[in-house]
């Protein structure tokens, strides 16, 4: 999705000057702090806005039936399904528990038929968003479903950085994190060390294989696999050129203030409840 948008100029007050130093080595995996950052960058790449948007719930017609939540969770994927059943096992009484057989189906046969889940499960949606406790699980199922592989390919392929971590960990999100997915995080690495001949693990620097790496992904963005992200997918490549930036700005420690483009600032992480 577009990162052009008018931040609240209360924002504006605060931009900073970002590290323009060679990248660093960070630890062995993002710092907490980091991890709020990206975080917040999912926020503004999905939603438009500078904190995660727990409540927010639309179907936009592009094969995923429902979209909700901080990290864009789709009905038809499985992976609302799985932010559901851990709030069940948490909070046993919740508005959604009663929509958890119907969320299963639709995810078993990856089907976007929103109208199998009646008119009642976007209100319900908001209606927990409300609860930390759900705020909390749609953290936990995000990292763990995307940012955790992106860490473990970043170990495998010599990524030190945070933002290079971030650069895998957007494409997980949003095009899967399996071997299965043809434009997903794992092809589009193997993609990159193709053309690159290496990983920055076999010598090849960070910031010429991230260059390469946006360069591939980019291209899969205008020309998508997937069936029905032929509308969405091309309009999203200022995502990847927001990422460009920080790079080019040398922020590959995530320091805020963190400027996405000229119009998007994150200033201050999030609270998770």
């Amino acid at each position: 999705m577009s990162v052009r948008w008018i931040v609240a100029a209360a924002l504006a007050a605060l931009v900073g000057c970002a590290d323009t130093s060679r990248p660093r080595p960070a630890p062995a995996g993002p710092t907490a702090r980091q991890i709020l950052v990206m975080d917040d960058i999912t926020a503004a790449f999905e939603n438009h806005e500078v904190v995660p948007q727990y409540a927010a719930i639309e179907n936009l017609r592009d094969g995923c039936g429902y979209t909700a939540g901080w990290i864009g969770f789709c009905t038809a994927t499985g992976d609302l399904l799985e932010v559901v059943r851990r709030y069940d096992r948490a909070r046993a009484d919740n508005p959604l528990r009663p929509y958890t057989g119907r969320l299963q189906s639709l995810a078993h046969a990856q089907s976007d038929r929103v109208g199998d889940l009646g008119d009642g499960f976007p209100a319900a949606w908001r209606r927990a968003a409300a609860d930390p406790v759900f705020r909390r699980t749609q953290l936990a199922v995000g990292h763990d479903r995307y940012l955790t592989p992106a860490v473990a390919m970043a170990k495998r392929q010599g990524i030190t950085t945070a933002l290079g971590v971030e650069n895998l960990f957007d494409t997980a999100l949003q095009s899967g994190p399996s071997e299965s997915d043809c434009a997903g995080m794992p092809q589009t690495v193997r993609r990159t060390n193709n053309a690159v001949g290496g990983s920055p693990a076999t010598g090849v620097g960070e910031r010429r294989w991230l260059a390469a790496y946006n360069e591939i992904r980019t291209h899969q963005l205008k020309s998508p696999c997937v069936p029905g992200r032929e509308a969405d997918w091309p309009e999203s490549v200022d995502r990847v050129a927001a990422l460009n930036e920080l790079a080019r700005a040398g922020n590959w420690n995530l320091d805020p203030p963190v400027h996405l483009g000229s119009d998007v600032l994150l200033t201050i992480t999030h609270p998770t409840d």
